[in-house]
């Protein structure tokens, strides 16, 4: 298994985990700005997160808002996860980002167990959104 950044070679192999597992499909490009990992087993993506790169303009500093992160269910308890996150942590090291954030559905017991033991605390916070489009 391999992580790697995300190619359009993967496509329709990345939008048949998404789909799974948050009922969507990868539309349009990624931000320059943004960075999409993905594992990849035998010329197939089995793991998946994004990485969207935010500013703090109170604090002055750069975060990461870390959004999709997947893995296939016939991968799980592999810790494809855990081997994103440390690429993430060193891309956070070498690109002066000061935190990173993520939601995750209260649902996702298995994902909050991860992002604990990585290290992530809960904030007490709700998150509202208004559709405008």
């Amino acid at each position: 298994m391999e992580i790697k950044k995300f190619e359009e070679k993967y496509l329709d192999s990345l939008n048949e985990l998404l789909f799974q597992c948050f009922s969507v499909e990868k539309e349009g490009k990624t931000a320059q700005s943004d960075i999409e990992l993905i594992a990849v087993s035998e010329d197939k993506v089995v793991g998946y997160l994004v990485l969207n790169r935010m500013v703090d303009s109170i604090k002055d500093q750069n975060y990461f808002h870390v959004n999709y992160v997947c893995t296939h269910p016939d991968f799980r308890g592999q810790h494809i996860a855990t081997k994103l996150f440390e690429v993430v942590f060193d891309i956070c090291r070498k690109e002066n980002i000061s935190y990173l954030e993520l939601t995750s559905n209260p649902s996702r017991i298995a994902a909050h167990h991860l992002y604990h033991k990585l290290g992530f605390q809960v904030r007490n916070t709700t998150v509202f959104r208004k559709e405008i489009l």
